[in-house]
C-alpha cells in the first residue's frame, strides 16, 4: 500500500473535525459582561446573586462583578480597568454622580453601557433600569400623611448629597410633605448609606439641642436601624417614634423582617431584578429590540402586607433553588453526553487511525524489505569494489616493485661511474660538485627505492625481524653521528642522552642491551632523525633520550622545530599521508616506522605544540620471543659517509651562501647581467639552477614563496624561476601576490613542477605565470626560456619611446601595469614645469621606493626615469616651439629646465636641431 502523505493528512483533518466541532459546542459568540457595583451590603449582595443565576441561562456569558465599597476613585479604576479589557457590556451601579466621566469614556469606546440603580450626570449611557425613586419618595410622604394621627413631625435622614437616589427620593417626598399642612419636616441631615454612617450623624444630632421629632425618614432601611440606635443611646422613647426605610429587603434580617416584628413602622420595596437586567443586557448585545428607560415597579410594606411578602418570597427563593438544582443537573448531563460523544469520537478516530498504522506498517515493512534489497545489493557492490581497490592498490604496489627493482639496475650504473669519476682528483671545480650532486642524489633515489621495497613487504606481511642484542643507547650515539655534519653546517645542536636503568628483571641482566631488529630499529631512528632536521630551525636543537623502565625501552627524539597541527597528529602514521606544509617526502616513511614498531610489540605516538616543536616517543619491549642467540650477528663496521643524510630539505643560510655573487646597491648593477630570482626548497635545486644561470645572469635565491616575494619586492629581479610546491607559500600562490603589487607586477615567473597535467598548467597560468616547465627539464630548455623571455620584454620596451605605436604597445600590458604607465605619465605632466620635481618625489607619488621605481621603469619603458622625465620635457618644448609665440627662455622655464643654454643643448641633442632652428624652419613653411 502506497498511501500519498497529502491525502493521509487530509483523512487525519477530516476525521479530527467532528472532534473539534464537539469539543467547541455551538458557535455562538462569547460575550463578557462586566458590573461595577458601588458598595457592598444586602441589597447588592441580592442583586449579585440574581444577576448570577440569571447568567447562567446563558452559555456565552462571562460574568464579572466588582464592587468598589463606597470609594468612588476606586470605582472609577475598575471601570477604566473593564474599558481596558475591552469587555462586552458594562453594568454600572454609580457611588456618586463624579463618577460620570469613567462611564463616558467607555461609551465613546463603543462599548454599550447600562446604568442601574442610580443615575449620573451625563445622558451617554445606552439604557437605563430602576425604580422611580422619586415615586418611592412621595409614595412613603403620602402613607405617612394617612398613618400619622394627627400630625407628624419628621426628621428626615438623607443619602449622600451627590447621590442620584438621594436627591431624587428628598425631592418626592419633600414636595408632598409640603402639601400636607399636618406634617412638617422638623430636621434633615445626611448620611453616606451605612447604618454606622447613620448612628454617628444622629448621635452627633442628639448630642446636642435638637427639634423634636415622632417619625424618622431615612432613605434606606440600614440608616434607619442605625438612627434607631443613636435615639436608644440618648434615652429617646424608641417605641413612641415611628422609623421608616426604603428597601425592604426580605432576608433574614432586612427591612422587610423588620416591618413585620415591628422594629420598623415601614419600608418601601426598592426592586432587584438581576434577572431583568440580564434580559435586558443579552437583548443589547445580540442586537434586539429594547427600551433606552426601564422603570421597575416597587410596593410599601407595612405590618399588615409584610408576613404575605415574606411568605411569597420563599416560595420564589423555593422555586429558584429549585430550577438551580434542574440546571445543576442539566449541565452534569450535558456534560456527560458530550463527554460519551468525545469518547466515541475517539474511539472512533482510534480505530481509523488503528487501521491507517496498520496500512503504514504493511507499507513500511515492504518498503524495509525494499530497502534491504538494495542495502544488500550496495553491500555486494560495495565489496566487489574494496576487493577491486584492494586488487588494484596490490596492482600499484607490485607495479612500483617492479618499477623500483628495474630502477636498481640503471641507478647502479650511475653510482658506479659516479664513484669512479670522484675518485680521479684531477677533477676540480664546478665538475666535482655537479659529481657529488650526482653521487648524492643516486643514494638519496637508492633509499627511496628500498623504502618502496620495505613498504610492499610489509604490506604482504612478508617483513619479518632478524633478532640481535645489542646495546641500544650506545647504537643510538652511533646512528647519531650521521646526523651531526648536517646539522652543524645549520648550527643545530644534537643530543643523545641515556638514563639508568631501574630494571630489576631476569630476563635482561644488563639493563642497557636490547634483543630486536638492529636494521629495522636503525631506519626507525634515521626515519625521526630525518624528519627532525629537516623542520629544526636554525640555532636549534634536537634531542634523543633513552629510558629503560619495567622491561621496556622508551625512545624520545624531540626537536625545537615549528611543531604540527594537533589535528593531523592522529594521521601522521597513515600511509600515504603528508602534515599539511610538510617538505618533500613521499608520505610512507612513518607508515613504515609503525609497521616495525609494530613488528617489535611496541608503540609510537607523536606530541607536539606548533612553534614549540615536536616529540616521537617510541616503547619497544626489552627482548623478543624467537630471540636465537646462535643467530647473533654483530653490526657491520660503519663507513662515514657525509652525502648518505638526504640535506636538500633543509634550510640553510642563502644570503651566506650566496655573498660572493651579491648584488651592489646600484639600480642599474645587472644592465649587462640580468638578476635572475631563483625560489625552491630543494637545496640542491637552487644549487642546480644556480649554476645553469650564473655564467650569463645575476642569481639571488629563495627557499619559499614567502621569502622569494620579500626579495622580489626589495630587488626587483628581471625574472624569477619558481617552483610550485614549496611550504610556508607555494608558487601559485607567490605568483598571484607578485603579479597584484604595483613594484613588480612586470615580472615574469617562470614555473617548476612535477604537475604534468592540462588542469595544473591552467592554474598555473590563471595565477600570472609566463611560462610552464615540467621537471625533469633540460638545462639548455630552461636558459632558451629565459633568454625568450628577456629578449620578448626588450622588444617591448622599445615600443616607449613616445612614437605612434605607444598606445599599441601599452595594450600588450597586464591591467597593473597599464595603470602604472598612467599614473607616470600623469603624474609627469601635472610636474613638469617644477624645476625641483625630482625621481625621489616621483617614486613618492607612485608609491615605489627609488631603486623600485628606476628597475620598473627601465623593464618596460627600456629608460631610466631620468631619461623618460627630460625627454617628455623636451617633447612638450617642441610642440611650444612648434604651435606659439613664446620666447625660448620662456619655454624653457615652463618645462622644468633652470638654464637656457643647458635646454638648447639637450633639445638639439634629442632632436638634431636648436630651438630656435626648429622655428625659423617651420616659419619657412
Amino acid at each position: 500500500m502506497n498511501l500519498n502523505p497529502r491525502i493521509f493528512h487530509k483523512l487525519m483533518l477530516l476525521l479530527m473535525l467532528p472532534l473539534f466541532l464537539s469539543c467547541g459546542g455551538s458557535a455562538k459568540k462569547h460575550y463578557v459582561i462586566a458590573v461595577s457595583q458601588c458598595s457592598e451590603d444586602t441589597w447588592r449582595e441580592k442583586l449579585n446573586e440574581e444577576l448570577r443565576i440569571a447568567a447562567l441561562y446563558y452559555n456565552n456569558v462571562d460574568l464579572r462583578i466588582k464592587s468598589a465599597y463606597d470609594d468612588v476613585k476606586l470605582q472609577t479604576e475598575q471601570i477604566n480597568s473593564f474599558v481596558d479589557e475591552g469587555v462586552d457590556l458594562l453594568i454600572v451601579a454609580p457611588g456618586q454622580v463624579t463618577i460620570s466621566p469613567a462611564i463616558d469614556r467607555a461609551y465613546e469606546k463603543g462599548i454599550p453601557v447600562i446604568i442601574f440603580d442610580r443615575r449620573t450626570r451625563s445622558d451617554k449611557y445606552t439604557a437605563y433600569i430602576g425604580a422611580d425613586n422619586k415615586e418611592i419618595g412621595s409614595s412613603m410622604a403620602e402613607y405617612l400623611a394617612g398613618a400619622l394621627p394627627g400630625s407628624g413631625r419628621i426628621l428626615e435622614l438623607c443619602g449622600l448629597s451627590t447621590s442620584s437616589p438621594a436627591i431624587e427620593r428628598s425631592e418626592g417626598f419633600d414636595s408632598v410633605v409640603a402639601t400636607r399642612p399636618g406634617l412638617e419636616i422638623v430636621a434633615q441631615a445626611h448620611a453616606d448609606w451605612t447604618e454606622e454612617g447613620a448612628f454617628r450623624v444622629m448621635d452627633s444630632l442628639l448630642s446636642k439641642s435638637h427639634p423634636q421629632f415622632d417619625c424618622l425618614f431615612a432613605h434606606n432601611d440600614r440608616m434607619a436601624m442605625g438612627a434607631r440606635r443613636a435615639a436608644a443611646k440618648h434615652g429617646l422613647d424608641i417605641n413612641s417614634i415611628q422609623f421608616c426605610g426604603i428597601d425592604a429587603m426580605p432576608q433574614k434580617g432586612g427591612g422587610m423582617h423588620l416591618v413585620a416584628d415591628g422594629t420598623l413602622f415601614a419600608s418601601f420595596i426598592y426592586p432587584t431584578r438581576g434577572d431583568e437586567v440580564i434580559q435586558l443586557a443579552m437583548n443589547i448585545l445580540t442586537k434586539k429590540d429594547y427600551k433606552r428607560e426601564n422603570q421597575l415597579s416597587s410596593a410599601l410594606v407595612t405590618r399588615d402586607n409584610a408576613r404575605v411578602l415574606l411568605m411569597q418570597n420563599d416560595e420564589t427563593v423555593r422555586q429558584q433553588d429549585h430550577l438551580t438544582t434542574l440546571r445543576s443537573r442539566i449541565d452534569q448531563a450535558a456534560s456527560e453526553f458530550n463527554t460519551q460523544r468525545i469518547y466515541l469520537l475517539v474511539l472512533l478516530v482510534f480505530v481509523v487511525l488503528l487501521i491507517v498504522a496498520c496500512a503504514f506498517a504493511i507499507r513500511a515493512y515492504v518498503a524495509k524489505a525494499r530497502i534491504n534489497r538494495q542495502l544488500h545489493d550496495s553491500m555486494s557492490k560495495q565489496k566487489a569494489m574494496t576487493e577491486e581497490m584492494e586488487r588494484m592498490t596490490q596492482t600499484q604496489l607490485q607495479f612500483f616493485t617492479n618499477v623500483s627493482h628495474e630502477l636498481r639496475t640503471p641507478l647502479t650504473l650511475i653510482a658506479g661511474p659516479a664513484e669512479q669519476l670522484l675518485e680521479d682528483g684531477s677533477i676540480r671545480g664546478q665538475h666535482r660538485s655537479m659529481l657529488q650532486m650526482i653521487q648524492r642524489n643516486t643514494r638519496i633515489l637508492i633509499q627511496l627505492v628500498g623504502e618502496i621495497l620495505d613498504f610492499r613487504k610489509v604490506q604482504n606481511n612478508k617483513a619479518t625481524l632478524r633478532l640481535n642484542r645489542f646495546a641500544l643507547s650506545d647504537e643510538l650515539s652511533t646512528w647519531a653521528e650521521d646526523f651531526r655534519a648536517a646539522a652543524a653546517r645549520r648550527k643545530i645542536t644534537i643530543v643523545v642522552a641515556a638514563s639508568g636503568s631501574t630494571d630489576t628483571s631476569t630476563a635482561n641482566t644488563d639493563g642497557s642491551m636490547i634483543i630486536a631488529d638492529r636494521d629495522k630499529i636503525e631506519h626507525v631512528y634515521f626515519n625521526l632523525m630525518s624528519n627532525a632536521l629537516k623542520y629544526t630551525p636554525e640555532g636549534g636543537s634536537i634531542t634523543t633520550t633513552v629510558e629503560h623502565v619495567a622491561q621496556h625501552f622508551t625512545i624520545t627524539v624531540s626537536d625545537t622545530g615549528k611543531g604540527i597541527d594537533p589535528k593531523e597528529l592522529p594521521h601522521l602514521f597513515e600511509r600515504f599521508y603528508q602534515a599539511q606544509g610538510s617538505i618533500g617526502g613521499t608520505g610512507i616513511g612513518l607508515s613504515l616506522v609503525k609497521a616495525y614498531v609494530d613488528m617489535h610489540h611496541g608503540t609510537i605516538e607523536a606530541q607536539s605544540e606548533p612553534d614549540k616543536g615536536t616529540s616521537f616517543v617510541v616503547t619497544l619491549p626489552d627482548t623478543q620471543p624467537g630471540y636465537d642467540p646462535a643467530n647473533d650477528q654483530k653490526a657491520a663496521p660503519r663507513v662515514e659517509d657525509k652525502n648518505l643524510i638526504d640535506d636538500n630539505y633543509v634550510s640553510v643560510d642563502i644570503d651566506a651562501n650566496a655573498a660572493a655573487d651579491r648584488i651592489t646597491n646600484a639600480e642599474d648593477f645587472d644592465s649587462e647581467r640580468p638578476l635572475v630570482l631563483i625560489i625552491d626548497d630543494n637545496n640542491g635545486m637552487r644549487a642546480y639552477l644556480r649554476s645553469i644561470l650564473k655564467d650569463k645572469y645575476n642569481v639571488s635565491e629563495a627557499a619559499d614563496g614567502k621569502q622569494g616575494l620579500e626579495k622580489a619586492c626589495r630587488e626587483v629581479p628581471k625574472l624569477v624561476i619558481c617552483d610550485v610546491m614549496m611550504p610556508v607559500m607555494d608558487g601559485l600562490e607567490f605568483t598571484r601576490q607578485l603579479k597584484q603589487n604595483m613594484a613588480t607586477s612586470h615580472i615574469p615567473v617562470i614555473l617548476l613542477t612535477a604537475r604534468s597535467l592540462s588542469e595544473q598548467r591552467e592554474e598555473g597560468y590563471g595565477t600570472g605565470a609566463d611560462s610552464y616547465l615540467t621537471k625533469p627539464f633540460s638545462g639548455s630548455v630552461l636558459l632558451a626560456r629565459v633568454d625568450n623571455l628577456l629578449r620578448n620584454r626588450t622588444m617591448l620596451r622599445s615600443l616607449f619611446s613616445g612614437d605612434k605605436k605607444e598606445e599599441a604597445a601599452e595594450e600588450q600590458l597586464g591591467s597593473r601595469d597599464q595603470t602604472f604607465i598612467n599614473r607616470l605619465r600623469d603624474s609627469i605632466r601635472q610636474n613638469m614645469g617644477d624645476s625641483d620635481f625630482t625621481v625621489e618625489r616621483l617614486g613618492e607619488e607612485l608609491g615605489l621606493s627609488r631603486v623600485q621605481l628606476y628597475r620598473k621603469v627601465k623593464a618596460l619603458t627600456g629608460q631610466t626615469p631620468v631619461d623618460l622625465l627630460k625627454k617628455a620635457r623636451l617633447e612638450r618644448a617642441r610642440l611650444l616651439v612648434e604651435k606659439t609665440d613664446k620666447s625660448i627662455s620662456e619655454i624653457a622655464y615652463e618645462v622644468g629646465f633652470t638654464a637656457p643654454s643647458y635646454f638648447n643643448k639637450c633639445f638639439k641633442d634629442e632632436f638634431g636641431v636648436s630651438p630656435g632652428g626648429l622655428r625659423e624652419r617651420g616659419s619657412q613653411l
